[in-house]
Protein backbone atom coordinates (compact mmCIF):
# COMPACT_ATOMS: atom_id res chain seq x y z
CA UNK A 1 0.00 0.00 0.00
CA UNK A 2 1.15 3.37 -0.56
CA UNK A 3 1.69 6.57 1.25
CA UNK A 4 -1.90 7.82 0.62
CA UNK A 5 -2.91 4.94 2.45
CA UNK A 6 -1.36 5.53 5.47
CA UNK A 7 -2.50 8.73 5.86
CA UNK A 8 -6.06 7.70 5.05
CA UNK A 9 -5.93 4.70 7.84
CA UNK A 10 -4.43 7.63 10.26
CA UNK A 11 -7.16 10.14 9.37
CA UNK A 12 -10.03 7.38 10.10
CA UNK A 13 -7.94 6.00 12.90
CA UNK A 14 -8.36 9.59 14.78
CA UNK A 15 -11.48 10.22 13.57
CA UNK A 16 -12.95 7.03 15.26
CA UNK A 17 -10.67 8.14 18.48
CA UNK A 18 -12.05 11.07 18.46
CA UNK A 19 -15.49 9.60 18.38
CA UNK A 20 -15.15 7.14 20.50
CA UNK A 21 -13.52 9.58 23.20
CA UNK A 22 -16.68 10.15 25.92
CA UNK A 23 -15.81 13.34 27.76
CA UNK A 24 -13.65 14.44 30.49
CA UNK A 25 -13.07 11.07 33.00
CA UNK A 26 -12.48 8.91 30.14
CA UNK A 27 -9.27 7.93 28.93
CA UNK A 28 -7.38 7.46 25.72
CA UNK A 29 -6.27 4.03 26.58
CA UNK A 30 -10.17 3.00 27.43
CA UNK A 31 -11.07 4.93 24.09
CA UNK A 32 -8.68 2.86 21.89
CA UNK A 33 -9.52 -0.46 24.11
CA UNK A 34 -13.50 0.10 23.12
CA UNK A 35 -12.62 1.12 19.23
CA UNK A 36 -9.83 -2.25 18.62
CA UNK A 37 -12.92 -4.11 20.30
CA UNK A 38 -15.57 -2.70 17.66
CA UNK A 39 -13.25 -3.04 14.92
CA UNK A 40 -11.19 -5.90 15.28
CA UNK A 41 -7.70 -3.40 14.69
CA UNK A 42 -5.27 -4.33 17.95
CA UNK A 43 -4.90 -1.33 20.22
CA UNK A 44 -0.85 -1.69 19.84
CA UNK A 45 -1.68 -0.91 15.65
CA UNK A 46 -3.95 2.01 16.29
CA UNK A 47 -1.38 3.29 18.84
CA UNK A 48 1.38 2.81 15.93
CA UNK A 49 -1.29 4.66 13.76
CA UNK A 50 -1.75 7.64 16.36
CA UNK A 51 1.82 8.23 17.59
CA UNK A 52 4.22 6.23 15.48
CA UNK A 53 3.21 6.81 11.71
CA UNK A 54 6.28 8.50 10.69
CA UNK A 55 8.33 5.02 11.13
CA UNK A 56 5.23 2.68 9.15
CA UNK A 57 5.87 2.44 5.60
CA UNK A 58 2.49 1.02 4.86
CA UNK A 59 -0.60 -0.37 6.67
CA UNK A 60 -1.93 -3.69 6.98
CA UNK A 61 -4.49 -4.40 4.27
CA UNK A 62 -7.19 -5.35 7.10
CA UNK A 63 -6.55 -2.72 9.24
CA UNK A 64 -7.07 -0.30 6.49
CA UNK A 65 -9.53 -2.25 5.13
CA UNK A 66 -11.63 -2.36 9.14
CA UNK A 67 -10.85 1.56 9.73
CA UNK A 68 -12.87 2.19 6.70
CA UNK A 69 -15.76 0.14 7.32
CA UNK A 70 -15.70 1.67 10.63
CA UNK A 71 -14.97 5.20 9.42
CA UNK A 72 -18.28 4.60 6.75
CA UNK A 73 -20.42 2.96 9.43
CA UNK A 74 -20.14 5.91 11.35
CA UNK A 75 -20.43 8.40 8.62
CA UNK A 76 -23.76 6.58 7.99
CA UNK A 77 -24.50 6.74 11.25
CA UNK A 78 -24.10 10.52 11.65
CA UNK A 79 -25.91 11.30 8.03
CA UNK A 80 -28.89 9.45 9.45
CA UNK A 81 -29.02 11.16 12.35
CA UNK A 82 -28.97 14.13 10.81
CA UNK A 83 -31.92 13.28 8.21
CA UNK A 84 -33.80 12.65 11.93
CA UNK A 85 -33.03 15.72 12.83
CA UNK A 86 -33.88 17.61 9.97
CA UNK A 87 -37.44 15.85 9.21
CA UNK A 88 -38.42 16.51 13.51
CA UNK A 89 -37.22 20.02 12.69
CA UNK A 90 -39.31 20.60 9.43
CA UNK A 91 -42.57 18.80 10.99
CA UNK A 92 -42.07 21.21 13.85
CA UNK A 93 -41.84 24.13 12.01
CA UNK A 94 -45.25 22.79 10.10
CA UNK A 95 -47.03 22.57 13.35
CA UNK A 96 -46.19 26.29 14.22
CA UNK A 97 -47.12 27.87 10.89
CA UNK A 98 -50.38 25.83 11.18
CA UNK A 99 -50.81 27.28 14.90
CA UNK A 100 -50.25 31.08 13.89
CA UNK A 101 -51.85 30.70 10.64
CA UNK A 102 -55.21 29.59 13.15
CA UNK A 103 -54.52 32.25 15.42
CA UNK A 104 -54.13 34.80 12.73
CA UNK A 105 -57.73 34.02 11.65
CA UNK A 106 -59.26 34.65 14.76
CA UNK A 107 -59.51 38.02 15.88
CA UNK A 108 -57.50 39.05 18.47
CA UNK A 109 -57.28 41.50 21.32
CA UNK A 110 -58.97 45.04 22.29
CA UNK A 111 -58.83 46.52 18.04
CA UNK A 112 -61.12 43.47 17.22
CA UNK A 113 -63.14 43.52 20.04
CA UNK A 114 -64.03 47.10 19.46
CA UNK A 115 -64.41 46.27 15.64
CA UNK A 116 -67.27 43.54 16.25
CA UNK A 117 -69.28 46.12 18.65
CA UNK A 118 -68.86 48.71 15.51
CA UNK A 119 -70.03 46.24 13.26
CA UNK A 120 -73.47 45.39 15.38
CA UNK A 121 -74.14 49.27 15.91
CA UNK A 122 -73.83 49.33 12.24
CA UNK A 123 -76.42 46.31 11.95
Amino acid sequence: MSNAALIEAKTWADDLMSREFKGRGDKEYLARYRLSERTGVSESYLYRLQYKTRDMKDVAGSVYRALKLAYDEACRRNEEAASRHRAERLSLDEEHEAADEKRSAAPMGMASASLETTKEAED
